[in-house]
């Protein structure tokens, strides 16, 4: 495998006496569209709020490309990383111009006035989707879609090389849903950003991942290609989430007698 961009080496979390994450250890390749999948409080979250120093670790370290996350420096790790939420957090007293605009502008970045950067808001709301006539618009004029593009549009507008992805689209319509996760795909074809996107929809999970990590009370339980998944669920819990998914069309070369059951946990990585 090549040199992991984000390592987890041997994590441990808890808040209070609830432990989400246990001897926690995985490594994402530069490039990958890793989906997390599991159920809630299996520690999903928590492992993204580790990647960009929301949270530190009670054991155990956590690198991003090649730097221990607890020995940089937060603002400027959280600059570098693109984080996109479900509940999306624009700020309601800005444009979307602004919205969008915020992080490079707060960072310094340069090409980020004037008329550069109503050229560079219109190229990303163009790149999300979007019409550019709703740079001037303010978030509560927009569709629940809508403000989910932008939200996005702004994880992508420092140019990061990671994407966080919490229940991105958690919020939005089926048809919507559907339109976001080809945008979302397309764009990890065309910018190869590394992403790691957490959902609760398996169906989701195996659709956008290169690779897709289901977990169960704080540990992997398998990290594979969805294919992989869907034919050998590394354990029973692994197994019972896929059993719909393997009943549908996302296999439908494979009947279900020749998809095996390894009947222990693949090693993460």
């Amino acid at each position: 495998m090549a040199e992991p961009i984000i390592q987890f080496e041997g994590v441990s979390k808890s808040y209070g006496p609830q432990t989400v994450l246990r001897d926690f250890s995985l490594e994402v390749v530069r490039g990958e569209f890793l989906t997390i999948i599991g159920r809630s409080g299996c520690g999903k979250t928590t492992a993204l709020k580790l990647v960009n120093g929301l949270i530190a670790p009670d054991a155990g370290r956590v690198w991003v490309e090649g730097r221990d996350v607890a020995q940089s420096d937060p603002v400027a790790l959280r600059r570098r990383i693109g984080y996109a939420i479900q509940s999306v957090g624009l700020f309601p007293h800005m444009t979307v111009e602004k919205n969008i605009a915020y992080v490079p502008s707060v960072s310094g970045l340069e090409g980020w006035k004037g008329a550069r950067r109503r050229e560079k808001t219109a190229a990303l709301l163009e790149r999300v989707g979007l019409a550019p006539e709703l740079a001037g618009r303010y978030p509560r004029a927009l569709s629940g879609g809508q403000r989910q593009r932008v939200g996005i549009a702004r994880a992508l507008a420092a140019g990061p090389e990671i994407l966080l992805m919490d229940e991105p689209f958690g919020a939005v319509d089926e048809i919507t849903r559907g339109q976001l996760q080809e945008e979302i795909q397309r764009i990890h074809r065309e910018s190869g950003i590394t992403i790691l996107f957490v959902t609760h929809d398996i169906g989701e999970a195996l659709k956008l991942g290169t690779r897709t990590l289901v977990m169960e009370g704080g540990r992997v339980q398998q990290c594979a290609p969805p294919e992989e998944i869907l034919r050998r669920p590394a354990t029973e819990f692994v197994r019972t989430l896929v059993e719909p998914q393997r009943r549908t069309c996302l296999l439908p070369e494979a009947r279900l007698a020749d998809c095996e059951y390894s009947g222990a946990a693949s090693r993460p990585g």
